[in-house]
């Protein structure tokens, strides 16, 4: 079509830089994720602030500045001839440069280099263990996100400091809503969490895991389940990080990093590259038209971590996926006949509740409340109601609440959350948000997908994959994230289909 306003053309032209200098960005951070030495990280930090700093001026110029005013103007006064994407493609533009022109560019290349820094330095502070050493530097960055929230806040005028930070993760939700939800979750999750613990334990412990489980092998079984569930290593690639795991870079290069155990497992590997490789699929299916454009990227945390919830937690997680999966794995490690690999066995080692004070130990149940616990603290820390130096003391006192553990060391404490060190205020209550989400989307393509269980248990992702494409992917960002779930399931979302599941996988074994 032809672009209905004046402007229109630059202002695309400008964004479609912008994208390509995130990609270049993201490119760097995974690569110092991966490959760069350890003693090259002061000059990619660097690099990628010069970067960050090219973002800044090309997203906040007065010349997109006032094309943005022009064109928004012209919407306001006819619409006329425009599409849904270009209108809603002109909104992103619009949230973008809200977000950025917000801050100060001092403030917002600061919050860049703290997401990039805070990764080694919390590696270091595990290692070491010593909240004074620490403490500095959370206390620098908390401090740092105060202000951005302070203005933040003024921009956008929320009710609180944490809210604005909020914004970033959870556009569609409130903090006081997420509060109501979690308030109506906890009861029901603690009644059904005290029944699922008596029946674990009235039955015998599953078989541990026996075998040798070499890096390398496991990578081999990581990619042969990547490619399965549809990702394009045309176009990406698998990777090993001794760091976090995550997904990066763009949907032609997108690079997915998973952790390898030594030699004792190699279930907590698959688990990331499921979780990881749902958002490599993601990312390779995003609109290809709207591509460079921001209406065309994926709508943020809470879709992101729901598509990856459903393939690790939902369908990797299943007695039909372990029936799948354990002969592939007998072949890979060479483990014919071992009783461990049985599918059953696999199955139930993956659904043991952990009653552990590290949620990277943790099963799927028990994080809620890990979960819980981190955004207790990360609210009253941003709206100032708790100092950093008392954060290890609240910790523990809302561990022993809420999962009825205290940690025995500040390595299964306070120190164990990365979040405080990179700057990621307000992507904690994602993960129920998502949790929930991946357990409607599950319930619903269950309904629309003949005998979803005997596909899975066939290895056979691909229609599925075609839902999640046409319903999730290839939206974009053309609606909001609720929006988009709403019409997938004619009402908005409630904690009921969460609760059915967990019900069903810890006290049915279904």
């Amino acid at each position: 079509m032809t672009n209905p306003s004046k402007g229109y053309n630059d202002l695309k032209f400008y964004f479609a830089n912008l994208n390509t200098l995130f990609s270049i960005r993201n490119t760097l951070a995974v690569d110092m994720m991966t490959a760069m030495p350890l003693g090259s990280m002061k000059r990619r930090i660097n690099d990628i602030s010069s970067i960050t700093k090219r973002i800044y001026a090309e997203t906040t110029t007065p010349t997109v500045t006032k094309l943005l005013d022009d064109v928004e103007n012209q919407i306001a006064q006819s619409n006329d001839g425009w599409n849904a994407w270009d209108l809603q493609n002109v909104i992103e533009m619009r949230r973008i440069h809200s977000h950025l022109s917000a801050l100060p560019p001092e403030l917002y290349i600061a919050s860049v280099k703290a997401s990039n820094e805070g990764r080694r330095m919390h590696a270091i502070a595990l290692a070491n263990g010593d909240w004074s050493e620490a403490e500095p530097y959370i206390q620098k960055v908390v401090d740092l996100y105060k202000q951005i929230g302070d203005l933040k806040q003024k921009k956008f005028n929320t009710a609180t400091r944490y809210r604005a930070l909020l914004l970033g993760y959870a556009n569609d939700i409130s903090t006081r809503q997420i509060d109501d939800l979690y308030d109506s979750l906890l009861g029901p999750l603690q009644t059904l969490y005290g029944k699922a613990l008596e029946k674990q334990n009235a039955q015998n412990k599953p078989t541990p895991l026996d075998g040798d489980f070499s890096k390398t092998d496991q990578m081999w079984l990581n990619k042969t389940v990547l490619e399965m569930m549809g990702f394009d290593l045309n176009s990406g690639g698998i990777y090993q990080s001794s760091l976090s795991p995550m997904t990066g870079g763009n949907p032609e290069d997108v690079r997915i990093l998973v952790r390898c155990g030594d030699s004792n497992c190699f279930l907590d590997s698959l688990e990331d590259t499921l979780y990881q490789g749902a958002r490599g699929l993601y990312y390779q299916n995003l609109p290809e038209e709207w591509r460079n454009q921001p209406v065309g990227q994926d709508q943020g945390a809470i879709m992101l971590n729901a598509v990856s919830q459903l393939y690790e937690t939902m369908i990797g997680r299943t007695p039909e996926f372990f029936d799948f999966v354990s002969v592939r794995a007998e072949g890979v490690f060479r483990q014919f006949k071992n009783k461990s690999f049985d599918p059953e066995n696999l199955y139930k080692l993956k659904k043991i509740i952990h009653q552990t004070s590290v949620r990277n130990d943790a099963d799927e149940f028990s994080k809620i409340f890990h979960d819980m616990l981190r955004y207790r603290i990360e609210r009253d820390l941003m709206n100032s109601d708790l100092s950093v130096k008392d954060i290890p003391e609240r910790w523990n006192e809302e561990s022993k609440a809420l999962l009825g553990v205290t940690p025995a060391t500040l390595q299964e404490g306070a120190l164990q959350n990365p979040d405080w060190f990179t700057g990621r205020f307000g992507f904690i209550p994602t993960n129920t948000l998502s949790h929930i989400i991946a357990a409607e989307l599950h319930q619903k393509i269950d309904t629309q997908i003949e005998d979803l269980p005997g596909q899975i248990k066939k290895g056979q992702f691909k229609e599925m994959g075609a839902w999640l494409k046409t319903n999730i992917h290839e939206v974009g960002k053309s609606k909001g994230t609720f929006a988009t779930v709403n019409d997938i399931l004619g009402r908005e979302p409630s904690g009921d289909a969460l609760i059915k599941h967990l019900e069903r996988r810890y006290l049915t074994d279904k």
